[in-house]
């Protein structure tokens, strides 16, 4: 008789859970859809949108004077031919990579964790609002998160089963990860460390395979990954020297790490809300490291990686940023993601009695609520609201009214929205298509500012004022002219309204 109920109870278990893995992927993909021309394009959104309107080989030549590669734009480039460049049709090509996400997240987890945990990670990536905000951006950072997971698993399998169509499929993974962004090869690096550090262990639930063998295939397989990233390689190299449109960014400090593990979590919030959060994470620190010191049991050897995975590319790119040149960004950084929602649900997983069960709906009930505040709140620091401020220009100025945009390469999302009929001049002066990003230097302010005001009644200045180079403008322009008006659209767009020449 009991025979008998076991399988049942197995079946009615499995059902059960599918119903849930299923259920969490179709939330995961309703926040990823729902709305999504509900906010106007981002500046990075726009500059994606210009650059993937021209032809593939400007957008090959613009990428090497560029700190990003050609293949999303290109597939965007592609995508624009069938849905047009409106906001909801250029931004569900993020949607696509987003979704699929989630299901290779939990295949990966299941192989690193186990089953009942992988769920867990499933749900954290399904309403992240780190994942969600950045699934419905047209940036390749979704992408990027796609096959950074795919890699990781094929990896994994790879160090499990030693199959030649995960080989296959890594190295296909790989190519595409190698073409989407350069802090892809973090992802490899992980691998490569920590396949040299694991060369002699033995897998959890992995078959027995010849290790030399191994080897030779591993080292082909990086062999042929060299043979298809040469030719950009090379192109980047005879490029030098041609000019730089690379953002500027300051040196990091400790507090960005803490923020970047802030936003993996909540995403972005408002700053009374993250300076909040952020005051617990100590506490957190210091309770994970209790729960370790207790620990005794031995950790796997896919958990290493996972540490490993979630620490390394951080740390990395922190220690480079103060000792060679600045490039931190935690949107750079989305490659420690996957394996960040792996380690959160081992963690809580591994907790016992009512103390897992507290801590782990605490958990949810805080993404949600991040994820409701990300959506709904206007003093969300990432949101960039230009599609009203352009509005209102369009509205208030005249042929007589001259429009200046600072700083310069936020041209981009003005000429997205923009269909009025004002002259319309960067400060300082640029054309995006001939050379870098000026240098915004008081000189060139003063100078620029005084050609731009000849006959013009006034000048509607479109600010971002979080930008390198805003405020000089911004302060120049208040001391030596009238301002008539001024109106803030989001946390950082402002439109000021300044009297330029009487008439």
């Amino acid at each position: 008789m009991c025979t008998r109920k076991v399988p049942y109870m197995k079946k009615r278990e499995n059902r059960i859970y599918i119903t849930l893995v299923c259920a969490t992927l179709i939330l995961g993909s309703l926040v990823r859809l729902i709305n999504l021309d509900s906010d106007s394009l981002r500046l990075d959104e726009t500059q994606s949108v210009w650059q993937a309107s021209h032809s593939t080989g400007f957008i090959k030549e613009y990428m090497l004077k560029n700190v990003h590669l050609p293949l999303h734009n290109t597939l965007l480039h592609y995508w624009m031919t069938y849905f047009g460049s409106g906001e909801a049709g250029v931004r569900l090509l993020a949607v696509i990579p987003g979704i699929l996400a989630l299901p290779a997240l939990y295949f990966l987890a299941k192989e690193l964790i186990g089953k009942r945990p992988a769920l867990l990670a499933l749900l954290f990536a399904a309403i992240s609002p780190f994942w969600v905000w950045y699934s419905r951006e047209i940036r390749m950072y979704t992408l990027l998160t796609l096959v950074t997971t795919l890699s990781y698993l094929f990896y994994v399998k790879i160090m499990k089963e030693n199959k030649l169509i995960h080989y296959v499929l890594y190295i296909l993974v790989n190519a595409v990860g190698m073409y989407t962004h350069y802090f892809f090869f973090l992802v490899l690096a992980v691998q490569g460390i920590f396949y040299l550090l694991t060369i002699n262990k033995e897998w959890e639930g992995g078959v027995a395979y010849n290790k030399k063998k191994q080897l030779v295939s591993m080292l082909l397989s990086g062999f042929v990954l060299a043979l298809i990233f040469l030719p950009w390689l090379l192109a980047v190299i005879k490029s030098y020297g041609s000019g730089s449109l690379a953002p500027v960014l300051q040196k990091p400090t400790a507090f960005n790490v803490i923020l970047s593990f802030f936003e993996f979590t909540f995403g972005f919030q408002p700053e009374m809300v993250s300076s909040s959060l952020i005051s617990f994470w100590p506490l957190v620190i210091l309770f994970g490291f209790v729960f370790l010191t207790k620990r005794r049991t031995p950790f796997s050897t896919g958990f290493n990686l996972v540490v490993l995975g979630t620490v390394f590319p951080v740390f990395l790119v922190f220690f480079v940023s103060l000792v060679y040149r600045p490039m931190y960004l935690t949107r750079y950084l989305t490659t420690a993601t996957p394996l960040f929602f792996v380690l959160l649900a081992w963690y809580l997983n591994e907790l016992v009695g009512k103390t897992r069960y507290i801590l782990t709906g605490a958990t949810v009930f805080l993404f949600v609520v991040a994820l409701f505040t990300q959506f709904t709140s206007s003093a969300n620091p990432a949101r960039e609201n230009y599609r009203d401020a352009v509005s209102y220009i369009e509205q208030n100025t005249t042929p007589r009214d001259i429009v200046v945009i600072s700083p310069a390469y936020t041209l981009y999302p003005f000429q997205y929205y923009y269909s009025g009929n004002s002259r319309v001049s960067s400060l300082p002066m640029w054309n995006k298509k001939k050379g870098g990003i000026p240098e915004t230097t008081l000189q060139k302010v003063e100078e620029d500012a005084q050609m731009l005001q000849k006959g013009h009644q006034r000048m509607f200045l479109l600010i971002t004022m979080n930008l390198n180079g805003s405020d000089m403008v911004k302060t120049y322009l208040d001391t030596h002219y009238t301002k008539l008006e001024k109106r803030q659209f989001s946390k950082d767009i402002w439109v000021h309204v300044y009297q330029a020449e009487y008439f």
